[in-house]
């Protein structure tokens, strides 16, 4: 996957980040490129870093980047391969009490995104129902598959 679907990426969770916030007016800023994260948002009350990895293929190096005492998003597309990486490195995602993982298909008929918060989704949910309660979260989007990627960006 190369850069325009990235960048594509980019600039969706900036514009979805700022339509969340039209009521209720908390961002102050948003940048990209900032402190070698794709985007950088003030809050008003927080800070909020935001990694953008179509495919969760480095999960380790993307986690490397995260303090566990700040604000962190992972931006992901919604693929059966990025689901099944979630499931497996589970344990990693959840010693991160603030970080955020969205799935996106940005050309779904149905949802969206959908977004999980591992830390919190690990206190609340007993780990035999785990990837149960994670599938139905991630059927509510449509799977992004390999060729509707080739099809929108080459």
């Amino acid at each position: 996957m190369g850069d325009k679907v990235h960048d594509y990426l980019v600039d969706w969770v900036i514009n979805y980040l700022k339509n969340r916030d039209l009521l209720v007016k908390r961002i102050e800023t948003i940048e990209k490129d900032n402190s070698g994260f794709d985007v950088y948002v003030k809050f008003k009350d927080k800070e909020q870093f935001f990694i953008i990895s179509p495919l969760m293929k480095e999960v380790d190096k993307a986690l490397s980047k995260f303090d566990p005492d700040r604000h962190f998003g992972l931006v992901v597309l919604n693929t059966t391969g990025n689901f099944d990486a979630l499931v497996k490195e589970w344990g990693k995602f959840v010693k991160f009490k603030h970080l955020s993982v969205y799935f996106v298909n940005p050309f779904s008929q149905l949802d969206k995104r959908w977004i999980i918060f591992p830390y919190t989704h690990n206190n609340i949910c007993g780990e035999g129902a785990l990837k149960k309660g994670l599938m139905a979260m991630f059927e509510m989007v449509e799977p992004v598959t390999e060729s509707m990627i080739k099809d929108r960006f080459e």
